[in-house]
């Protein structure tokens, strides 16, 4: 994706499904942060973006690095070995929201033991 055009970066759906997968309420999250509701809010919806500390923030507690929120505007990503195994970065859109949600089921089961 070579371009001199400003990119239009949207990473909010990426955030919004990774926050649900690891079980947290936007308000669980935003104080893990220490920042507003709304703010997440803003974010999950790309009318924001947040500053390059809040990215370190979300990198941190969903234990990604920045390449896997920004995968979609990264020319050449190097997918971690463990991930590349499963071919997970290969996946339509769709297969990956199934295998998110399958996490977000597992970590809401093993919240409630």
């Amino acid at each position: 994706m070579k371009t001199s055009k400003k990119l239009n970066i949207k990473i909010g759906h990426i955030l919004q499904t990774t926050r649900k997968s690891l079980g947290y309420t936007q308000e669980q999250f935003a104080e893990k942060l220490d920042l507003g509701p709304r703010f997440i809010s803003d974010i999950e919806r790309d009318k924001t973006k947040g500053s390059i500390d809040t990215l370190v923030k979300l990198c941190n507690i969903y234990n990604v690095t920045p390449t896997f929120i920004l995968q979609d505007y990264i020319d050449s990503v190097d997918v971690p070995s463990d991930e590349s195994i499963i071919g997970f970065y290969q996946l339509d859109e769709s297969d990956k929201d199934i295998i998110r949600q399958l996490i977000s089921y597992m970590n809401q089961k093993k919240r409630k033991k």
